[in-house]
């Protein structure tokens, strides 16, 4: 795979850096990781805070066996500009 050289002295940023396969499970564009989320916090929660950033297929909220939240998630939107829209007003 061909990778691009960041500019001398700097370090590519998350969304410069080439894309690749993921060393497990599958890449999906238009799906983020959202991370930190306490555990009074429901899905339609994420979704309607998601929302502000593009149409919101769906959320999901990782749990143990006993349905406790395990802190973090997933929201998909409808495209992946969607996703890219929220990763370049919050990552760079």
């Amino acid at each position: 795979m061909h990778k691009m050289a960041a500019p001398a002295g700097t370090a590519p940023t998350a969304l410069e850096a080439p894309l690749s396969a993921p060393k497990y499970g599958t890449l999906i564009p238009n799906r983020i990781f959202v991370g930190g989320i306490s555990g009074d916090t429901t899905e339609s929660d994420l979704c309607r805070v998601f929302s502000a950033y593009g149409n919101v297929k769906s959320t999901k909220i990782i749990v143990d066996r006993a349905g406790v939240s395990k802190g973090y998630g997933f929201v998909t939107f409808e495209t992946e500009q969607e996703a890219q829209r929220l990763q370049t007003d919050h990552i760079t």
